[in-house]
């Protein structure tokens, strides 16, 4: 270190390590009294320290390729959704924080761009946007049963608390997706959206009272739910139109409806089926069949009545039963009177000249009384609307029973002697053995 400047002789001399090369520069003239080296010396090597990454230049790690890919696959499907900034940016925070997250960092590429779709659905239903898992699953092409397998496995690992989101959420946006205004399409098949909203409630809200609803996938009755709300505003021309039809006039995306067509076929029979049952308790229409295909021009009448149709149904079934059950008992008690007159009449003979095995085959009166109730049945019978867990049961796993095999088993004779060849089939083996030979 050069203890005086040689230009104005202080001593005031600095260190400047701002350069690349080690600098002595005097504070009072500012002249560089002595420069140092392009490379270190054995003794600047020596007492040198290594630098920490932290402390270098790359102190901000570059994220991955595949997460700057996934950022932007985030960002579409918000778009898409038109989300709002604030949600986009939740959005792009927490797929960040589950992509380095130890429970998804070694995953397929196609899980985590489905972890993308989980963020996105994870943000909504915070911010009670109404966006279903069937529609994320749309967008990215997966399968549901994916998704929410992964959905579940994120909103684990992650700890997040999510809200669930009812059916009536999903409802309003769900039916202004359907171009169905005035200018879209004829007049025919026109219908104002705030309309058809408020008809699809109404139906909506029918088939939550009958247990449709319980356990079910919302995409599939809303589907169910809009089909039959548009039909009933106008049933004697659109009745003709079939659901597909309905569909393609709309513009509803066609992988949307198609993918779930068989389970909307279902949430459509059930649905018409209570309105059939329904239908049938309207007092102006008795002894009028009501069937699932002329049951649509009944339906602004049902919705306006609809729980005191369900009270009189239910009061009418349990009536029926009542009726059924009394008529069975009835009967079942005139054929054991039969079955036991024709015994008093077989053993009419004094009982001392009877056996005493014959004498005791005459039944006291009061067993006669009691065999003459009917065993109890299951207790939906007794109910007209039902879970779709009682209507419909899954039959339980029954695993099919494994042969215990040992190899110490006896081998019978008969099964020994069918393994050794018959003197027709040696000979024969020989005679094809030869003209193989021949022909090679």
């Amino acid at each position: 270190m050069p203890s005086s400047c040689p230009e104005c002789g202080s001593s005031n001399v600095v260190e400047d390590d701002l350069y690349s090369q080690r600098q002595w520069v005097c504070v009072d003239c500012g002249s560089v009294v002595s420069e140092g080296h392009l490379t270190t010396t054995v003794s600047d090597e020596t007492q040198g320290r290594a630098v920490p990454y932290h402390a270098s230049t790359e102190a901000i790690k570059k994220p991955c390729r595949n997460l700057i890919a996934g950022f932007s696959r985030v960002r579409a499907l918000c778009r898409i959704l038109r989300l709002s900034s604030d949600m986009e940016s939740a959005v792009v925070s927490l797929f960040e924080r589950a992509y380095n997250h130890p429970s998804f960092i070694f995953v397929t590429l196609s899980k985590k761009e489905i972890l993308g779709g989980c963020c996105v659905l994870s943000v909504c239903r915070q911010c009670n946007w109404p966006v279903a898992m069937g529609t994320i699953g749309y967008l990215l092409g997966v399968d549901n049963a994916a998704l929410g397998a992964v959905y579940r496995e994120f909103t684990k690992a992650l700890n997040i608390e999510i809200n669930t989101v009812g059916i009536m959420d999903l409802l309003e946006s769900f039916c202004y997706d359907f171009k169905l205004g005035p200018q879209q399409v004829d007049e025919v098949f026109a219908e104002p959206p705030q309309r058809l909203v408020d008809r699809t409630s109404a139906l909506i809200e029918l088939a939550a009272d009958a247990w449709i609803v319980t356990g079910r996938q919302p995409l599939p009755l809303l589907f169910a739910a809009v089909y039959l709300a548009w039909q009933s505003l106008n049933p004697k021309v659109r009745m003709k139109y079939t659901f597909i039809k309905f569909c393609k006039i709309g513009k509803a995306p066609e992988q949307s409806w198609h993918r779930s067509r068989d389970s909307v076929v279902k949430r459509l029979k059930e649905l018409r089926d209570v309105l059939c049952k329904l239908g049938r308790a309207l007092p102006w229409l008795r002894g009028v069949t009501v069937e699932p295909n002329t049951v649509v021009p009944l339906v602004d009448d049902i919705l306006k009545n609809h729980r005191a149709l369900l009270m009189r149904a239910v009061r009418n079934h349990e009536q029926q039963l009542q009726n059924e059950s009394q008529t069975a008992q009835t009967t079942e008690c005139d054929n054991e009177q039969s079955d036991s007159d024709r015994a008093d009449s077989h053993c009419s003979k004094p009982a001392e000249l009877m056996d005493p095995d014959q004498a005791g085959c005459e039944n006291p009166p009061d067993e006669e009384a009691t065999d003459c109730q009917l065993p109890p049945n299951h207790w939906s019978k007794r109910h007209l609307f039902l879970p779709p867990c009682v209507k419909n049961r899954k039959r339980q796993r029954v695993d099919a029973p494994q042969p215990e095999v040992t190899g110490d088993e006896e081998i019978s004779d008969s099964e020994i002697e069918s393994y050794i060849r018959s003197q027709d089939e040696i000979e024969m083996y020989l005679k094809v053995r030869k003209e193989l030979k021949k022909n090679a």
